[in-house]
């Protein structure tokens, strides 16, 4: 197998690396209230249609922009379902689901005048070489070139996630209302309203996550896109502990197992499997990552737990 061959994986695995690690974090803000989120996959679907019209309306930034207002805005209902009516939160995140297939096909029928997919080709990003690591040999530097800025933009997201959830006021008082609502009700915080910021959140990244697949790695609209990336993020998001450091290693873990069917399909061993199986690869690798590690992590106290407190 030609060295280029896996510097391509490699830059491909770096763009799904992108989708599941927005979604994951996205997730994590979510769960750090005290909010489980399996609506993802449905935020991001959204996120894929609205994104793809903004994009052709106005330009891959306001796409971007677009779809993560459009994922934050759908994720409203399952802040509505969970917080203020206290319906089980794997209730709301399956129906979240299922009406985002539709609310995309309605979208897609009004913004492109036909249900499943928009016209192929829309504008993306202006690519970027990264310095020292694009000029690497062998063909391995064929993964830092041509990158979306995207890309780069999710690797230093890290910084100002792990500086809100630990050093503000805001991060702080999530993170007890996902560990232990009553007890930082009872000092003053305002449970309520931290819950439904973080679902908020959770549904803006996991829409930014959905233009930027629409956007950059399809370069269209398509129903079915998402493929199941958001429960990937969940996964990986299990994996890594509800940490974004952690979180950030298990979606490149997985972004670069989505690469594997796409790009490494001829390589040694691989191109011995039958294509079914080369296609399973992502998944099956998904689930032996769980299987290894879900004993070994500790979601926050009270994620899933209905607040019983007072709204104010």
């Amino acid at each position: 197998m030609p060295l280029v061959d896996l510097g391509a994986a490699i830059a491909l695995g770096l763009r799904y690396f992108t989708i599941i690690y927005l979604t994951g974090l996205g997730g994590l803000f979510s769960e750090r209230s005290g909010i489980v989120n399996i609506g993802l996959e449905g935020m991001m679907v959204v996120g894929t249609v609205m994104g793809a019209w903004g994009t052709i309306a106005y330009g891959p930034v306001a796409g971007l922009v677009t779809g993560a207002a459009a994922g934050l805005l759908f994720s409203l209902v399952h802040a509505l379902a969970t917080v203020t009516f206290k319906v089980d939160h794997i209730v709301s995140g399956v129906v979240i689901n299922v009406v985002a297939i539709g609310l995309a096909r309605f979208l897609s029928q009004l913004f492109f005048g036909q249900a499943t997919q928009s016209d192929p080709g829309i504008p993306d990003f202006a690519t970027i070489n990264i310095p020292l690591l694009s000029s690497l040999p062998l063909g391995l530097g064929q993964a830092f070139k041509g990158m979306s800025p995207v890309v780069l933009v999710a690797f230093l997201m890290t910084i100002p996630a792990l500086f809100v959830l630990n050093r503000t006021r805001f991060g702080l008082r999530l993170r007890s209302a996902g560990e232990n609502p009553e007890a930082a009700s009872s000092l003053g915080v305002r449970i309520w309203p931290l819950r439904y910021a973080g679902v908020a959140i959770s549904g803006a990244l996991a829409g930014l996550a959905g233009a930027f697949l629409a956007i950059e790695i399809n370069g269209l609209f398509r129903e079915g896109q998402t493929q199941g990336l958001g429960f990937i993020a969940l996964a990986a998001l299990i994996l890594g502990n509800w940490q974004p450091l952690r979180l950030m290693a298990g979606a490149l873990l997985f972004g670069i197992a989505q690469a594997i069917p796409l790009r490494l399909q001829d390589a040694p061993v691989i191109s011995l499997l039958p294509e079914e199986f080369i296609r399973m690869i992502p998944y099956v690798i998904t689930i032996i990552a769980i299987a290894g590690f879900v004993g070994r992590v500790q979601p926050p106290a009270a994620a899933g737990r209905a607040y019983e407190g007072a709204a104010t």
